[in-house]
């Protein structure tokens, strides 16, 4: 039997998350460290520190790094299996990450330091690394009371009721929009014309957009640089409105109400398909978007 490449079985990997098999799914997605991969898909999927990778060895008395990795999105979505490390008896837990997301994250007890600084001598002193986008593997790939607390199936993922919190900044509720989804290689796909939001929307929401505010309110400049002033923005807002994009990411773990609005196929990714990630996010394709109205009104 040939062996496969890395790079095919980090596609394989995509497709097996795509159609709902979680666990064979994440545990191939480790290839997208492999050089190879790097390469083809030029994601920077790297490693910056140089202690031992956590490979499920017991963590009881050791410490551990969580590198944060790709996209806001990403990072918000994962944070939910943070406390897992603590359940496999993790000493402490580390968290390297963008500086913006520190007080949002913070928050979470389970957290010892935080740091954006790869020189960082605590990290350094860590006895195990890991990446955040390998944990939801490791939920699955646990002993069984870590299991029971973590789930990660088609019928519940742990967290979609929402993980996180802030104190709301007490902006007028109203409903918040973003059209713009993050800069990738999807970015045009996975937009939506300003013009179609203004014709949905009207002219009553606040802009959620960090390029321009359009014909939408605008909120004190604050937020861009600071994702818990988002979230005290969010838990103001009446819901969101807004494309497969960090925006939706942290309305789902803050469990404030958001619809998403999906681009058609191919390009449906959502974190994945058969996966309920988050309870307060409904995502509906653009033959759906007749509902809007009366799914703003629920809100």
């Amino acid at each position: 039997m040939t062996e496969q490449s890395p790079y095919l079985l980090y596609k394989q990997s995509l497709d097996l998350l795509h159609s709902g098999h979680l666990l064979p799914g994440f545990r191939l997605y480790e290839n997208r460290y492999h050089p190879q991969v790097k390469e083809t898909i030029g994601a920077s999927h790297d490693k910056h520190l140089a202690m031992p990778t956590w490979k499920g060895e017991r963590l009881l008395g050791k410490t551990i790094v969580v590198q944060m990795e790709q996209g806001f999105g990403d990072i918000i979505q994962m944070a939910r299996f943070l406390p897992m490390l603590k359940a496999w008896g993790a000493k402490e837990v580390y968290v390297l990450q963008h500086f913006s997301l520190h007080l949002l994250l913070g928050q979470m007890e389970c957290i010892d330091h935080l740091s954006n600084d790869f020189k960082d001598p605590v990290l350094n002193a860590a006895d195990y690394w890991i990446g955040s986008m390998s944990l939801p593997y490791f939920a699955m790939h646990s002993p069984a009371h870590v299991r029971q607390l973590f789930p990660v199936n088609l019928n519940k993922i742990v967290g979609s009721e929402g993980y996180l919190d802030a104190e709301p900044s007490g902006i007028e509720r109203k409903i918040g929009v973003n059209w713009m989804a993050s800069k990738g290689h999807l970015h045009y796909a996975k937009s939506i014309p300003v013009q179609e939001m203004r014709r949905l929307l009207g002219t009553d929401a606040y802009s959620l957009n960090l390029d321009g505010d359009d014909i939408f309110i605008p909120l004190p400049p604050e937020w861009k640089n600071n994702w818990y002033e988002t979230a005290r923005h969010l838990k103001s807002m009446r819901g969101v409105i807004c494309p497969d994009t960090a925006t939706a990411h942290l309305a789902g773990a803050l469990g404030v109400k958001c619809i998403m609005l999906l681009p058609d196929d191919p390009y449906v990714c959502w974190r994945w398909k058969h996966g309920r990630w988050y309870d307060s996010v409904v995502a509906i394709k653009p033959n759906e978007w007749d509902k809007i109205p009366e799914l703003l009104r629920r809100m």
